[in-house]
């Protein structure tokens, strides 16, 4: 069961697959991720590639789902019966049918949007729990549930839940880092790969639209300032599917986006009490939208105020930022997508891309060749003293601190970063070994912080480093 070829990356979560398909017991899958970032992509051609079936439900009524599923099953096993209208009564006999069609073999079954079936359909996760424990447990069937409404898919394991220790397999799929862009658009320029993964973000469904032949700024002329095109829009809806009102946790990623990320920054621009901001920006959290970050030091993270708010997606900041104003005045900018590129987001472009390189040079940082120290966590520290917008924490309290810029590096930036590191061993308050590292997106501006590369006195990566040649 080969990879298809156009399915990028996701090797692990398709061995995956593989080892429990291969399995010689029933499982029961879990697989949640946002939308756009691939579950369809990966699962679909899985089923196809076993003999499975893969099933997307909508939101239609339990009687439309067991009408549409009884179709799918009578293409698949042609049967008559099914083809001719016969309709299957319910879950359980639906599972049963399954269950006797498959026989003693394997068989892969997708149930994708699994949210909306229990919507429609509230007792099915109890069907489905007496089926595993009773007629199917001595069968080979593969199940697997799948949904983009991350907060209902876990609610699914929830102690109080059929399916609750039911599970053989939970997978997770996240969204791609900067490093995988290149494989969406090969000819790029690292420097273009950034800028493209800082417009694009790392959904796969949002990077598949990129065309490797045109340029960086055409390809978002394209696809994301051209009013006919999906993500021109798709960021003012990207919610919809969930909540029926979603007014404020769209002002909650407007005021993140404008640059607010305290909670008290946040409350105040949205114009909300604290109070009724706490379920939204949970439920933010919970969707893997927005990133609750809390500087590397702290020991109870839950707890402490030092913590700051940051979207996840670049493409959901980038929309907010340049073309949110745009889509709110109805789109009436006079001059075409190339001239609103050229005008309001090339000159203003590199500033955008500060934070976004953070982040990149965040996630690179496992990846690294010649590392002094494995890292078992990556993150950021701040305090009176300032930022350390890298900090990566080994064994025995060895640590990586260092400083991001997008474009030159220089002996400031290293003299800065000297000071700042002096404020986080005192505040870690043990013994550490501490490394310091420069990352630039345009290499380093001067002799001094050169010579200091090459005396090992501080590391220095550049763009090639973190996303490949």
């Amino acid at each position: 069961m080969a990879k298809p070829v156009d399915l990028v990356d996701r090797e692990a979560e398709w061995d995956l697959l593989e080892a429990r398909f291969a399995s010689p017991r029933p499982e029961l899958l879990l697989v949640l991720g946002r939308r756009r970032v691939g579950k369809t992509f990966l699962l679909a051609p899985f089923a196809r590639s076993v003999g499975g079936l893969y099933y997307q439900a909508t939101r239609r009524t339990e009687a439309e789902q067991l009408q549409g599923l009884a179709r799918l099953l009578g293409e698949h096993f042609e049967d008559p019966a099914l083809l001719g209208g016969a309709a299957l009564p319910d879950w359980r006999e639906l599972l049963r049918y399954l269950l006797a069609r498959a026989g003693d073999a394997p068989f892969f079954f997708v149930l994708d949007e699994f949210p909306y079936l229990v919507e429609a359909a509230p007792a099915l996760p109890s069907v489905l729990q007496a089926f595993l424990d009773h007629e199917g447990r001595d069968s080979k069937l593969k199940i697997v549930l799948c949904g983009s409404a991350i907060t209902a898919m876990r609610q699914l394991e929830g102690p109080d839940e059929p399916l609750y220790a039911r599970r053989t397999a939970r997978l997770h799929l996240r969204p791609f880092t900067a490093r995988e862009i290149g494989a969406f658009v090969p000819g790029y320029s690292a420097a273009d790969r950034a800028r493209g993964y800082g417009i694009f973000g790392g959904l796969p469904g949002h990077l598949a639209l990129l065309e490797p032949d045109l340029d960086l700024a055409s390809n978002v002329v394209r696809h994301v300032l051209d009013p006919s095109s999906r993500l021109y829009d798709e960021a003012q809806h990207m919610l919809d599917a969930f909540l029926g009102q979603a007014q404020v946790h769209y002002s909650i990623l407007g005021a993140i986006a404008g640059g607010q990320s305290t909670w008290g920054g946040i409350t105040k621009v949205v114009g909300k009490s604290s109070g009724s901001l706490s379920r939204p920006m949970d439920w933010l959290l919970q969707m893997e939208i927005v990133r609750r970050v809390v500087p590397i030091t702290e020991q109870d993270p839950s707890k402490t105020r030092r913590a700051v708010y940051r979207i996840r997606d670049p493409y959901v900041t980038f929309w907010h930022r340049f073309v949110a104003p745009i889509v709110r005045r109805g789109g009436t900018w006079l001059g075409s997508p190339r001239d609103l590129y050229q005008a309001r987001i090339s000159p203003h472009l590199d500033n955008f891309m500060g934070p976004v390189f953070e982040e990149i040079c965040r996630g690179a940082v496992p990846a690294l060749q010649n590392l002094p120290l494995k890292p078992y966590e990556v993150g950021e520290w701040w305090g009176p003293a300032g930022r350390i917008d890298i900090v990566a924490v080994g064994e025995g309290g060895e640590i990586l601190a260092g400083e991001a810029k997008w474009g030159t590096v220089d002996r400031h930036d290293l003299a800065t970063l000297r000071q700042r590191v002096h404020a986080l061993v005192k505040e870690l308050q043990h013994p550490v070994r501490v490394h310091l590292a420069l990352f630039s997106g345009r290499g380093i501006a001067d002799a001094e912080t050169l010579r200091a590369v090459e005396k090992g006195e501080v590391l220095h990566f550049g763009l090639e480093d973190m996303l490949g040649d």
